[in-house]
């Protein structure tokens, strides 16, 4: 099954172990601190609609729920970015198939994905008492416009809904590799926002869903041609976009409170 959420794969084991009704939420949910050994974080959603998390913190968790970046994150004390927990929570009326999300359309399965959100935020506020509200501030963001020399990139070929995806790896060459299948542009400035560390806006026009590649440097600091281009030229050189930089609204979620999983 496709997953819904990304995230680095790692093996964590608990220290001590939390199981109780939600409420509004998932039917059960069980939380244990992860081992203290460093590693990598997974989040994910398993068929039967059970969602898993490895060695994330609460930090984590916001992003993941809200869909947001670190800086639209506000608030919060320094131990929602150290304490680490393991998360298998289930029930609901969550369950599904891998039949059942390759005969979704991507209507469906957005909402699918929304429906398990709501409840990974109805969890986080039950068990760590996490309690937040929205605002809109100005800040800096990112524009992607086409450049003047045109969109170097292709429209997808076919419409297979299972071939459907973004991916960032570090190549061979030690270059990062940014390869979309069947993507619109939404996916791809959420893909950048992560990146740049800035919300980016699709200002395009384009539609539909798009096939393409490009290469940079692994690091937004490079500065040698042998560690690649930057990321603000490769979009220009290789896909022939561009990223203006520019001040707009940007919805930021603030922490108001939140505590640490309690073992009742």
């Amino acid at each position: 099954m496709k997953r819904l959420f990304t995230g680095m794969i790692t093996i964590a084991l608990g220290a001590y172990s939390v199981s109780a009704q939600t409420g509004a939420g998932f039917e059960v949910a069980s939380i244990k601190l992860s081992d203290p050994a460093p590693g990598g974080m997974q989040i994910g959603v398993s068929p039967g609609g059970v969602f898993t998390a490895k060695n994330v913190t609460l930090k984590a968790l916001i992003r993941q729920a809200w869909d947001v970046r670190d800086f639209q994150i506000v608030g919060g004390s320094g131990w929602l970015d150290t304490e680490r927990y393991d998360i298998v929570a289930k029930g609901g009326g969550t369950s599904v198939s891998e039949d059942d999300v390759r005969k979704m359309t991507d209507q469906q399965r957005n909402d699918f994905k929304e429906q398990m959100l709501g409840k990974v935020r109805a969890l986080l506020a039950d068990r760590f008492q996490l309690r937040v509200h929205r605002e809109t501030r100005e800040l800096p963001v990112y524009g992607l416009v086409i450049s003047k020399s045109g969109a170097k990139f292709q429209a997808a070929a076919d419409n297979d809904v299972m071939r459907s995806g973004l991916t960032i790896r570090r190549g061979d060459t030690g270059k990062t590799e940014l390869t979309a299948t069947r993507v619109p542009m939404a996916s791809l400035v959420k893909s950048l926002s992560d990146q740049v560390g800035r919300t980016v806006l699709d200002q395009t026009g384009l539609q539909g869903n798009y096939d393409f590649k490009i290469t940079y440097a692994p690091d937004m600091a490079a500065t040698s041609e042998t560690d690649g281009p930057s990321i603000f030229t490769a979009l220009q050189e290789q896909l022939g976009l561009r990223l203006d930089s520019q001040k707009g609204p940007v919805e930021v979620v603030v922490i108001d409170s939140a505590q640490k999983a309690s073992e009742n």
